[in-house]
């Protein structure tokens, strides 16, 4: 009787590890990044039906780990920006992002329309190796020279490829006050960047607006 014991639950442990789990309650996030910048975002907007839905500043950004060695070996994909959360805000339709870039010494806007199945793509399941996930987290970013990407990716178990929803050129801002007041590069410390990067940047050049759209290091299915 023991051995039969012993042998359920050995066998119920394995069900249990094979069963896929429960999926979590749904939630979107969103993060922003660069491939081979150092970037800030410095204010977040999302819209719905033309009504402001969620906003924030000084929320995140990033270059990744290793930006010098990815400098020297010319590696350029999407990294950093994290996965902010919105507590329960509804899934918009529009966005507008700004975003300080350490390469160029400007601040861009990215203001993009999302596609209007968003939320359905969000939602759709997937899945991986016996636990769910869905592309619930909105990722922008900025590359050298404005170009930019907006992605859909998973949640951290490695569902790909991301979802390119919207790529193009940046506007540089010109309508912050305080812009006017104190140049970019005073405000955010831009000249310790140079001083680290700046002499790799002009040894090994990267590519700047559109012509990032063609590198096939910048491609969204490279992951964020």
């Amino acid at each position: 009787m023991k051995y039969i014991v012993v042998l359920l639950g050995f066998y119920l442990s394995l069900m249990a590890c094979a069963a896929p789990q429960s999926l979590p309650k749904f939630a979107w996030r969103y993060g922003t990044g660069s491939n081979i910048d150092l970037t800030k975002n410095t204010k977040t907007e999302f819209y719905l039906g033309g009504k402001l839905v969620y906003s924030d500043r000084l929320a995140g950004g990033g270059a990744g780990g290793l930006l010098a060695d990815r400098i020297k070996g010319q590696r350029y994909y999407w990294a950093g920006g994290g996965a902010l959360p919105t507590d329960s805000v509804s899934i918009p339709d529009k966005a507008v992002i700004e975003l300080v870039s350490f390469h160029d010494r400007k601040r861009y806007r990215i203001k993009v329309d999302l596609p209007t199945d968003l939320e359905q793509k969000m939602r759709q399941v997937y899945l991986v190796e016996g636990r769910h996930d869905r592309r619930n987290r909105l990722y922008f970013g900025l590359a050298p020279g404005g170009y930019f990407e907006v992605m859909l990716t998973g949640g951290g178990l490695q569902l790909s490829p991301d979802l390119l929803l919207a790529r193009g050129i940046a506007e540089v801002v010109t309508d912050d006050w305080y812009d006017q007041r104190v140049p970019i590069a005073r405000q955010y410390g831009m000249d310790d960047f140079d001083k680290k990067y700046g002499a790799l940047f002009k040894q090994y050049p990267v590519p700047s607006g559109m012509d990032w759209a063609s590198h096939h290091g910048c491609l969204s299915c490279q992951g964020a």
